[in-house]
């Protein structure tokens, strides 16, 4: 037991003991008291002492442990070995050491000498941890001056962790004197040249998966298929896209509108669907897409991918006002012959893809009647090409063709239909909507109103409430046409196929939960999407100082004007003219700041 006077150690601090009932108060050198209980102070010397004593600093605790010969002592034995005698400032002095644990440990109340073995073992370690503290001294001085070496990488992954967002702060970056955050991390690491423009650290940032799903798929559901491998059906789509999810066709009355069928084998609450809805959809990168669903789900459902293609296919009817009338929807086999958007144009002067293309001019005139929002804003493709072994941005604007309008406007077609049959049928249903845009007022002319028009849309919502989409000028919508890239379709076509099947579907609450947590999913994705374009953009401009291009001015405000470039569809502030809206406008590139992503442009002349 604890006495008064005796001399205690709470948490290693030591403290001079007086009792009062049934507490210790605790009284330590700096004056400050902690009331405990008597059983949570550790005895050192029952004392008297009237106040914390110094540990005596004149042990030779050296000589102590080879005399120990790896014998056990308590504390008043230990402190007569060192010191020939067992006061408080002695037994407070020999605790101390052992719990450095050098030369003497304290086990179950017992004071042991270290063997010999693993002294020297904990004495390497300490000199390699010495040794390396010193190092790292050396390489944060030569770092500050902005200054690497051969073999600094060992000490540069922390900071790399923190610039790519893989670690949540970085102490090597506070010793470098950098701000606390990603970017600065990211603009020290290309100053000092260990990174340049090809690392792209947004996709990582984001924290979502960079790789493809690693998990299987189910059998194939191959019941009630129709076969349609009659029709003439065209999965229609850019030269460099790899994943067809959806195909058209016509029949001399209807068009059809097949699409991948991945529900078929992905269950409803398989681990394959579970990550499609934390992941929200594909995340398409310039320097290529990361799946939402496993490989073989694109092996297995992409269009024309093999001989026959499994789908669910949408037939539409359509009246001469170019109003959705009769709706089927069935799986099927199909047969698809895969088209770029350019080699479909030579087609459409007669036959099946004629007949579309006049549906679709229909289609358009009848959403434009309806409000339809129309914006034509040049699009331009960032991808990284590494052919020769490098990572090289390009950036080009895909070609124009009249069937890209004619996809479109199925894609359309199809997600109304969809949302059609499933009202019809009072099925829960993941429908997308889309409010009018905000009141315009008057809107200026050219490619300055097209921005205008951009800005005043608003978000589009995903919900089991079937409302009308304004910016589409449809009164149901859903997104059905894309379910090997998008969650939200791949949950319209589980229910779809509960439907024909006679099977329960999800009730709605549960589909509203499962589009919640791909909404915030398709959120990052987005982000990341465009971060990652904009980095490699800046890159492309990076590798070209002081080039020339041609921008229009598409805004203005106190902060100067707001150019438009098409050649690399981006929008920059520029500062110092006073030209109007749509003017055309020569810019140079004055500098690139890529972790901030910001391009700098002054007008030439």
């Amino acid at each position: 037991m604890i006495g008064n006077g005796a001399l205690a150690l709470f948490k290693l601090k030591p403290a001079v003991v007086s009792l009062e009932g049934d507490k210790a108060v605790l009284k330590f050198a700096d004056g400050s008291t902690l009331k405990v209980r008597p059983k949570d102070a550790e005895s050192v010397h029952p004392g008297p002492v009237d106040k914390v004593p110094a540990p005596r600093a004149d042990g030779d605790f050296e000589t102590a442990w080879q005399m120990a010969e790896g014998g056990d002592f308590d504390l008043e034995g230990l402190s007569e070995l060192v010191f020939g005698e067992f006061t408080p400032a002695s037994a407070l002095a020999c605790r101390l050491e052992a719990e450095s644990g050098e030369r003497f440990r304290l086990l179950e109340g017992r004071y042991t000498a270290v063997d010999a073995e693993a002294r020297r073992r904990e004495a390497e370690k300490r000199e390699r941890k010495e040794g390396e503290a010193a190092e790292r001294a050396a390489f944060v001085a030569r770092a500050r001056k902005g200054v690497l070496a051969e073999g600094d990488e060992r000490w540069l992954g922390e900071l790399e962790a923190f610039a790519l967002g893989l670690s949540p702060r970085s102490k090597l970056a506070a010793e470098l004197g950098l701000k606390d955050e990603p970017e600065a991390a990211h603009a020290w690491l290309l100053k000092t040249g260990r990174w340049d423009a090809a690392v792209d650290p947004w996709p990582s940032r984001s924290g979502l998966p960079l790789k493809a799903p690693d998990l299987e798929l189910g059998p194939d559901d191959d019941s009630g298929r129709v076969d349609l491998t009659a029709l003439e059906s065209w999965a229609i789509d850019n030269a460099w896209s790899h994943d067809p999810d959806d195909a058209v066709a016509w029949d001399g009355k209807a068009a059809w509108i097949h699409v991948a069928d991945p529900a078929s084998a992905i269950g409803a609450d398989s681990p394959a669907e579970r990550e499609a809805a934390d992941r929200g959809g594909t995340l398409y990168l310039p320097t290529g897409s990361i799946p939402m669903l496993p490989d073989a789900a694109l092996e297995r459902f992409g269009l024309g991918l093999s001989e026959t293609s499994r789908a669910l296919s949408i037939r539409v009817e359509l009246g001469t006002d170019g109003e959705v009338g009769a709706v089927e929807i069935m799986p099927s086999f199909v047969k698809v012959r895969r088209s770029s958007y350019a080699e479909a144009d030579a087609f459409l002067g007669s036959g099946p893809l004629a007949a579309l293309d006049a549906l679709a001019r229909a289609r358009e005139a009848c959403r434009s009647a309806a409000g339809a929002v129309d914006i034509d804003i040049p699009e331009t493709r960032v991808w990284v090409d590494r052919s020769s072994g490098k990572s090289e941005p390009r950036v080009e604007l895909p070609i124009k063709a009249r069937s890209q309008a004619l996809v479109r406007e199925l894609m359309v077609l199809g997600g109304e239909a969809a949302a059609r049959w499933a009202f019809e049928r009072g099925l829960p249903f993941p429908y997308y909507s889309q409010e009018a845009p905000s009141e315009p007022g008057e809107l200026p002319d050219g490619l300055a109103g097209e921005f205008a028009k951009r800005r005043l849309m608003r978000g589009g919502m995903a919900g089991t409430l079937p409302r009308a989409h304004r910016g589409l000028g449809v009164s149901f919508y859903a997104q059905a046409t894309s379910p090997l890239r998008r969650y939200a379709d791949l949950l319209a076509h589980r229910q779809i196929r509960a439907a024909l099947a006679g099977r329960p579907p999800l009730p709605a609450d549960e589909v509203s939960e499962r589009l919640a947590r791909a909404a915030a999913a398709g959120a990052l994705l987005r982000q990341a999407e465009r971060a990652s374009e904009a980095h490699w953009t800046l890159a492309w401009l990076a590798a070209r100082p002081g080039i020339e291009l041609d921008g229009v001015v598409v805004g203005s405000g106190s902060w100067g004007l707001s150019a438009f470039i098409p050649a690399i569809g981006l929008e920059t502030r520029v500062k110092g003219t006073e030209l109007g809206l749509n003017a055309a406008v020569r810019l140079r590139l004055s500098g690139v700041d890529l972790p901030k992503r910001e391009a700098r442009f002054q007008p030439v002349g």
